[in-house]
């Protein structure tokens, strides 16, 4: 695959072709970012309803999850209908899913499990035209609206907006992530936590300073090299993740969307075994049968 050339006049006339992607714009900006995953909800309204909360991306999870690549293209079309970036965690290192994903509007594709220097390259060709790496060349992406784009102009647009991010879960990751940040085309990174803490021997210990010193490696890291680092896992310690924010890393996994469910759930079956408790009190105070 090759660049088609144009004549300086030629390319004066070329309009300018630009993406919504308020994930890559707010991190990017060193704004702390919010970021909603979803497992197990299909229904494209969530898309929305992710707007209208001021969260700016959603995290669709295809590792941990039965979705399907048909499934999760309808998501990404609501995400980026609604001004709401799609960041897709691949279920494998495959090219033909990150190709795929990207092919249908991903914003950024993340990929777990991440263990060399090499494999990080082989994503890279995956994920970026040329000249940074070798993916397939289709036109009318989701992305740019389906608009008929020049092949050079698309290329040109999508390998800088789109985003690729390897997820760091194991120590030894942790010890390249310098090498890892270096590589062309690896737009930042995402750090598993708990398969990292797994990994490690701590399972779940998140205030063990084990995990927390390879997190602030990973972040400085990150801070170094100009790109952005997120924080998967710990969504609910609040604490932990404002130390990390403050330091440089910019976004994190905040929420899903079966635990949202179920903590709701589960407040409005607490309340009304509260409300029973009371009501059959004072029933039997009354002596009412």
């Amino acid at each position: 695959m090759g660049f088609i050339k144009e004549t300086p006049a030629a390319k004066a006339l070329t309009p300018t072709y630009t993406i919504s992607n308020p994930f890559r714009t707010r991190i990017f900006a060193g704004q702390v970012t919010a970021v909603m995953s979803i497992k197990i909800v299909t229904s494209n309204e969530i898309a929305m309803m992710c707007a209208m909360a001021g969260i700016q991306a959603m995290f669709i999870d295809m590792e941990h999850s039965t979705l399907t690549i048909a499934a999760v293209a309808q998501l990404i079309l609501a995400c980026n209908y609604v001004g709401v970036s799609p960041l897709i965690r691949a279920p494998s290192k495959s090219h033909w899913h990150i190709s795929r994903l990207l092919d249908a509007g991903a914003a950024a594709v993340i990929i777990p499990h991440v263990e060399s220097v090499a494999e990080v390259k082989d994503l890279v060709k995956a994920a970026k035209y040329a000249p940074i790496g070798a993916r397939g060349c289709a036109n009318n992406q989701p992305l740019l609206n389906f608009q008929t784009v020049p092949t050079r102009i698309q290329n040109e647009v999508l390998n800088r907006e789109t985003m690729l991010l390897p997820m760091i879960e194991t120590p030894a990751a942790v010890d390249l992530v310098d090498k890892f940040l270096a590589i062309e085309g690896v737009d930042g990174i995402l750090i598993g936590s708990n398969d990292l803490c797994t990994d490690l021997g701590i399972p779940g210990e998140y205030d063990n300073p084990i995990y927390q010193d390879a997190v602030t490696k990973i972040v400085l890291a990150g801070k170094k090299a100009g790109k952005p680092i997120g924080i998967g896992g710990i969504g609910g310690r609040l604490d932990l993740l404002e130390k990390w924010f403050q330091m440089g890393a910019t976004w994190s996994l905040s929420g899903g969307d079966g635990a949202l469910l179920q903590a709701g759930m589960k407040k409005i079956g607490q309340n009304y075994n509260e409300i029973n408790q009371r009501v059959q009190k004072l029933n039997g105070a009354w002596g009412v049968v």
